[in-house]
């Protein structure tokens, strides 16, 4: 094909996207059901502060996991069966919201229950998608890690930060791109209802001709990432401004009404962190269910004006039209 052929590249309208991921969630706020769902599968992580009775609490800690090593294996087991469902609720949950977002741009009528049953016919190929991409990422650090290990085994120091840098280099684009090609494989797998290689093949392809957009478009998600914790951190501090000497207050005055006071705290707390996070992990999952939308329909349009010069030529599946 000539140049004069080609089809001009489409401008992504990002701004347009991040506004109307917006209005699509103010508007139908039972999407933020689906955010729940994904909050409570999403891994998360605490800092625990030093202080000077540590060595004691880890010493008491080590006597009772040898003593009562029977319950704690139990107990590791529970959890970790609780978190495994929790992840596959919450696999339903995202599914169920790209639906519900691509029906809604479509001015379809959708329900939570609607989104929710459509969401469960993807969840084991979104499960096995997961696992293809955690095994895939274990077996980049292992090669990475590998002569990073042996030369520090080895007594070369020296060698062994050289290779390091260079393994992070290495590691950092090769995690973005199975990221980005991991998202783009989903709203395939939900929109397109692609079998997992196929998904993950059409993903890739999607990644390598809008790697730019998707970078650009993933920074700004970034950015407003960065603005909400701006907003919630200060919000986080007045509260505790608020909360810990009422907390010393209640202390000194009664331990059960502190009790009663820390249990409330803490159960605030975490419903506050679960709403934060729904309200996040609803807009940004919208945001990129539009952002597919779009360069998917892009190059849907531009394979199809391809195609009516070169007949039998294979289309790659894209989502349904708005």
């Amino acid at each position: 094909m000539t140049e004069i052929n080609k089809p001009a590249k489409k401008e992504i309208p990002f701004i347009e996207i991040l506004k109307e991921a917006a209005r699509i969630v103010w508007r139908n706020k039972f999407l933020l059901w689906f955010g729940v769902l994904m909050a409570l599968g999403s891994p998360g992580s605490f800092n625990i502060g030093n202080n000077e009775n540590w060595g004691e609490k880890s010493d008491a800690a080590k006597n009772f996991l040898e003593t009562h090593w029977q319950i704690v294996l139990a107990v590791a087991l529970v959890l970790f069966a609780i978190g495994i469902i929790l992840f596959l609720i919450s696999l339903v949950g995202k599914a169920g919201l790209v639906r519900s977002v691509n029906l809604i741009v479509q001015n379809k009528k959708t329900t939570f229950r609607a989104g929710w049953r459509e969401g469960k016919k993807y969840l084991w190929r979104l499960f096995r998608l997961f696992l293809l991409f955690f095994f895939a990422t274990m077996i980049i650090i292992l090669v990475l890690a590998l002569p990073v290990v042996y030369l520090a085994v080895t007594g070369s120091w020296v060698g062994a930060v050289l290779v390091g840098l260079l393994a992070i280099a290495i590691f950092i684009p090769l995690i973005f791109i199975l990221a980005l090609t991991n998202i783009f494989a989903e709203f395939y797998i939900i929109l397109s209802d692609l079998k997992v290689w196929s998904a993950v093949e059409s993903g890739y392809n999607l990644l390598l001709k809008n790697i730019l957009n998707s970078i650009v478009f993933g920074l700004l998600l970034m950015v407003i990432n960065l603005a909400a914790m701006m907003i919630f951190f200060p919000v986080a501090a007045i509260a505790l401004f608020i909360l810990v000497p009422a907390g010393v207050l209640f202390y000194y005055l009664n331990k059960i009404v502190f009790g009663i006071f820390l249990a409330i705290a803490i159960l605030l707390f975490v419903l506050t962190i679960l709403l934060v996070s729904s309200i996040f992990l609803t807009y940004k999952t919208t945001a990129w269910t539009l952002f597919f939308r779009e360069i998917a329909k892009v190059e849907n349009e531009e394979a199809e004006k391809v195609a009516e010069k070169e007949t039998g030529k294979q289309i790659a599946a894209t989502p349904e039209k708005a």
